[in-house]
């Protein structure tokens, strides 16, 4: 990027920074993209290790529970594949997104004379993701959501390691399990959501720009497929959400009776708003890729009428003809027309295509086979896939 475009396009970097991001520089865990495994590994250290080590002192590694800490499969993937993933994911994503927001400036998308409205357009989104209010929101919500996990799992008559008798409250073990740990691992969580929520806004007030997309672009969206090649590195935070639950479900399957089919629908559920978090922002600009489409089908049709018209004059009526849009006026001039024309008709609403889409999926896919393993072949499932991914 030369010293104008940088001007034009400070860059946009949403995943240094936000909810949490002052503490993490005070413990030297950020920014990002040095300090992400440091960070990884010091806060899986802190949400795990402590419940290790209380459980076995406390008995309940192996025995005195429904479910003890050992056999708890959902709290071993959830501390120490599940938040590592979510943290060391900023790396990737982080990149992604300011290659995405300077491509907008660089493929000439932004008009000269927006783009300082796009710049501001930046710093806005800069502000909104290190708001404090936001932080607080975070934070509430992460507690609020583990009294809400930890109901859930009470009520379905299971006795956990971190509460083995309901009467007797929380053992030393549950007390670090509910105020440290799991408020840990879902505040690093929601931290995504509301770096979704600040990147789908970014996104929806750069939509309302004069943006300088064409019906024949190659790409099928106008110039903005770019933004689904984007979405892919998203895949990984599918797989972190898809771990949790999956390992969740399996550890109830195998030490606590359940069946699988119950919960197939709360999986499905899960994973699909999952999605839509993920990759729901790109759907902002279905309006205007409809549009743009609706757009080329005018102008171009217009075009391909007087075309023809005079195409048909010249060669079919004998008559006189204004061939300064005839180009070269024979056949092959008509047949170019008809590609550009169906260049127009295959501009997609989305801006994502579906290879791209599978490749954003596929790792969110992967933590269920082996619950799937238990009521379908594995080489079956790997059939599916492979269809799928042809």
């Amino acid at each position: 990027m030369d010293a104008r475009t940088a001007a034009a396009c400070p860059p946009l970097v949403l995943t240094d920074g936000g909810p949490g991001d002052g503490l993490l520089r005070r413990l030297r865990l950020a920014p990002a993209q040095t300090h992400a495994r440091r960070a990884a590994l010091v806060l899986a250290g802190v949400a795990w290790l402590p419940l290790c080590v209380l459980a076995v002192v406390q008995g309940l590694a192996v025995r005195g529970a429904t479910i003890p800490f050992f056999y708890d499969i959902a709290a071993h993937v959830r501390f120490l594949v599940a938040l590592p993933v979510l943290l060391v994911a900023e790396i990737p994503i982080g990149a992604r997104m300011r290659q995405v927001a300077a491509h907008f400036i660089e493929a000439g998308l932004v008009r000269d004379d927006e783009q300082g409205k796009f710049a501001q357009i930046i710093a806005g989104a800069v502000r909104m993701r290190d708001s404090r209010v936001a932080e607080l929101v975070v934070l509430a919500a992460a507690y609020v959501t583990t009294y809400g996990m930890l109901t859930g799992e009470l009520v379905q008559g299971d006795t956990m390691w971190y509460q083995p008798d309901p009467r007797a409250g929380l053992t030393a073990v549950g007390f670090w399990y509910v105020f440290v740990s799991l408020p840990i691992f879902q505040f690093i969580l929601y931290r995504w959501g509301y770096r979704m929520l600040v990147w789908a806004r970014f996104l929806r007030r750069v939509s309302q720009l004069d943006l300088q997309l064409t019906p024949m672009h190659p790409d099928g969206a106008g110039g903005l497929g770019f933004l689904g090649k984007g979405s892919i590195p998203f895949g990984v935070l599918l797989f972190a959400v898809s771990a949790i639950v999956s390992s969740r479900i399996a550890t109830h399957v195998l030490f606590a009776g359940a069946k699988l089919r119950d919960f197939q629908v709360p999986y499905a559920a899960i994973f699909v708003l999952a999605l839509v978090i993920f990759a729901g922002p790109l759907l902002i600009f279905v309006p205007t890729l409809f549009a743009l489409k609706q757009r080329g089908f005018r102008e171009y049709g217009a075009l391909a009428s007087r075309y023809t018209q005079l195409f048909d004059r010249k060669w079919l009526r004998a008559g006189a003809a204004d061939e300064s849009i005839l180009g070269s006026g024979d056949i092959q001039s008509l047949a170019d027309l008809g590609n550009s024309f169906e260049l127009v008709r295959k501009v997609r609403p989305i801006p994502i295509e579906l290879g791209d889409f599978v490749a954003m999926v596929l790792p969110g896919v992967i933590p269920a086979i082996p619950l799937a393993a238990t009521v379908m072949p594995v080489s079956d499932i790997l059939k599916a896939a492979l269809r799928l991914i042809a």
